[in-house]
């Protein structure tokens, strides 16, 4: 008989982490929708990363767009953490970006006492993609180190999603046109033409860096910009890529080669992000380990 944990995780489906880790560390994903045409799909579920970029970069693509979890979505999501735990956190995409944090607040409200046994936290990460991910994974590192659930929360909050960095470059904005987002690159009109954006994703707000003018430049630029924050000292670090695995191998040789990484985690930039960049985007998430993070913890024993 598997031992009820004191905390588990949960998270929406905009938080990139390997499917392996996920499971090691028992972190309960909700997926965002996915509707293709006149098709919905669960992301991650009922459609692979790969089988969607293929379908985004298609010629003749049907109309797509994305929808945050609903509250009930959530419920499920936490009724099948609790039965392994009697407290849940929940860490969503930034308010700012879905409607991710008030559904999940919302299921909390409307369970009517079907949470009686499980106490639930819904917290804004202010941290998307694997920027999320490295959230998620050291929160379920301090619950497997036996941290309560308020502790952990105020770990998040005020040291974890602060401290995490998250950098990548577009292979275009077509995407970002296309979903909706031309207001807030407005700045970057005009002269685009085989622009790499540079972005960066920091507590929840979303900035142009750099316009380099070929992917060779623009992972050079990434690189030297977290070479820079970093400054010698050990990382933490989740490399992310849309269709460009070999290049984020390559990223990842790089950034192991010159870094002292605590930690490298290669991951599939989550569709229902994904949908808004296009397939190209490369992209690291990273944060300074100064033990903090209780790295050394085992992963609990048992599935989620």
């Amino acid at each position: 008989m598997v031992q009820r944990r004191a905390v588990a995780v949960v998270v929406d489906s905009s938080c990139c982490l390997p499917p392996e880790i996920l499971s090691q560390w028992n972190i309960t994903v909700v997926p965002h929708q996915l509707v293709i045409g006149d098709r919905s799909f669960r992301d991650g579920i009922d459609i692979r990363p790969d089988e969607f970029y293929r379908l985004l970069a298609g010629d003749q693509n049907p109309a797509l767009s994305t929808a945050a979890p609903q509250p009930g979505h959530f419920l499920e999501g936490f009724l099948a953490a609790g039965e392994s735990a009697s407290n849940v956190l929940c860490l969503t995409v930034p308010a700012e970006f879905s409607a991710s944090y008030g559904s999940a607040c919302a299921a909390v409200e409307s369970a009517n006492g079907r949470l009686a046994e499980t106490r639930v936290r819904v917290v804004d990460s202010r941290a998307a993609a694997g920027g999320a991910g490295l959230v998620a994974l050291a929160a379920a590192r301090w619950a497997a180190a036996g941290l309560g659930l308020e502790e952990i929360a105020a770990r998040v909050e005020r040291l974890a999603a602060p401290r995490v960095g998250l950098l990548a470059f577009l292979d275009t904005i077509r995407y970002l046109g296309r979903s909706g987002r031309v207001s807030r690159v407005g700045a970057w009109a005009g002269g685009l033409l085989g622009i790499k954006p540079l972005t960066e994703l920091r507590l929840g707000e979303a900035r142009l860096l750099e316009k380099p003018r070929s992917r060779a430049k623009a992972a050079r630029r990434l690189l030297d910009i977290m070479r820079r924050r970093v400054a010698g000292q050990p990382v933490v670090v989740n490399v992310m890529e849309a269709d460009a695995a070999k290049d984020a191998q390559e990223l990842c040789r790089q950034i192991q080669d010159e870094f002292d990484c605590r930690e490298l985690i290669s991951s599939q930039f989550t569709p229902v992000m994904g949908l808004h960049t296009g397939p190209g985007l490369l992209g690291v998430a990273f944060y300074v380990d100064d033990g903090v993070n209780n790295g050394d913890s085992e992963p609990p024993d048992g599935p989620a």
